[in-house]
């Protein structure tokens, strides 16, 4: 089975969800390898915003009045940028998360 971010982001809700205990070292672990695979998710995010932006002025150019809200409004409303949005609320969580398991590995240290 591949590693992957949504594996380790879905594997840690589970637990969170069944009231699991997580211990610290096992939160270090996931958070190191998210640290590594944000790398492919912020791939993926550029190439989300390069189609939202690709889609943005193909609709300007087909405007006679170049409408910004008005492009604005319809881009919003498409699957593209909603998956823009999505990606980019998953690297906030990976980046949250990391966040997290660094100050439980601080409060570990201060309790040896």
């Amino acid at each position: 089975m591949e590693i992957t971010s949504d594996l380790i982001l879905n594997t840690l809700k589970d637990w969170i969800e069944q009231k699991k205990v997580i211990p610290a070292t096992q939160w270090i672990d996931a958070c190191q390898k998210l640290n590594i695979l944000t790398l492919d998710e912020q791939e993926k995010l550029v190439e989300l915003e390069q189609k939202v932006g690709q889609l943005k002025l193909l609709l300007l150019d087909s405007q006679e009045k170049h409408n910004v809200s008005e492009v604005r409004l319809r881009i919003e409303a498409t699957d593209e940028y909603k998956a823009m949005k999505f990606q980019r609320a998953k690297i906030d969580r990976i980046e949250e998360a990391i966040r997290i398991a660094k100050l439980q590995a601080r409060l570990r240290e201060w309790g040896q």
